[in-house]
């Protein structure tokens, strides 16, 4: 059943990535990396369970906090140049998008 259980996650992993190559958005984007960090998660611990391993588990915590921090920063990253683009269009038509000045 575990062996079942990786196949599956390895396959759904791969659909994930060309869903995030072939996304338009960068919204899509850092979804699908974080999704993919996710099922990473799922695939080290259930190794950890099938070869008896507990290291296995350490590891995929650590790689749970490493994958939320570049989740968060590839969002910050992202907001930052939105809100330039956002400035700059505000402070050429004298207005934002929605209207508000």
């Amino acid at each position: 059943m575990l062996i079942f259980s990786m196949i599956f996650l390895s396959i759904t992993i791969l659909f994930c990535l060309i869903r995030g190559i072939t996304g338009g958005r960068f919204t899509d984007k850092i979804l699908s990396v974080n999704v993919i960090n996710v099922k990473v998660i799922i695939l080290i611990m259930i190794l950890g369970v099938y070869f008896e391993r507990s290291y296995l588990i350490d590891i995929a915590m650590v790689y749970a906090v490493i994958s939320f921090l570049s989740v968060v920063i590839l969002s910050r990253i992202f907001l930052r140049d939105y809100m330039k683009k956002n400035t700059k269009i505000k402070n050429k038509g004298g207005e934002s998008l929605n209207g508000n000045n």
